[in-house]
């Protein structure tokens, strides 16, 4: 991948950390009517969404080289993500899909190590989730 192209990802990538950023914020200055743990499940549902659609991706293009239950468990994930919106009580919801991005960048640490994914990408998902998991641990704590 181009180096232009590298940097966009970056940039792209860690802009999309900035709802749950704004979340954490909201908590501190809240404003009337807006619902920090909503905001956090929604914006996450949609976004281990989109992971595991990477995974997806991955599997139709590199399936020789993929762990088999690829497909299986991006689904499984994807429908975890939605089931989490159905929970009444939000930290629990939270912390559900806090465990759904861990285990998403567990499965891309063996995408890397059996070479489908540059470190460059690991890297970036790494520190997306570290970002990504502390903004819902926050919220979570304060729901």
């Amino acid at each position: 991948m181009k180096q232009r192209s590298i940097t966009w990802a970056n940039i792209l990538t860690l802009s999309g950390t900035l709802p749950l950023i704004a979340s954490v914020v909201l908590i501190f200055f809240p404003l009337a009517g807006v619902n920090s743990a909503l905001i956090v499940t929604s914006y996450g549902a949609v976004i281990i969404s989109f992971l595991c659609g990477i995974h997806w991706a991955v599997y139709l293009f590199f399936e020789d080289k993929c762990p088999h239950h690829l497909l299986i468990t991006s689904n499984a994930v994807a429908l975890l993500a939605w089931a989490s919106l159905l929970i009444p009580n939000p930290p629990i919801a939270i912390l559900l899909q806090a465990s759904c991005f861990l285990y998403l960048l567990a499965l891309d640490a063996r995408l890397r190590e059996a070479g489908i994914i540059p470190e460059w990408f690991y890297s970036l998902r790494r520190n997306a989730t570290l970002i990504v998991v502390l903004c819902l641990a926050l919220v979570a704590g304060f729901a």
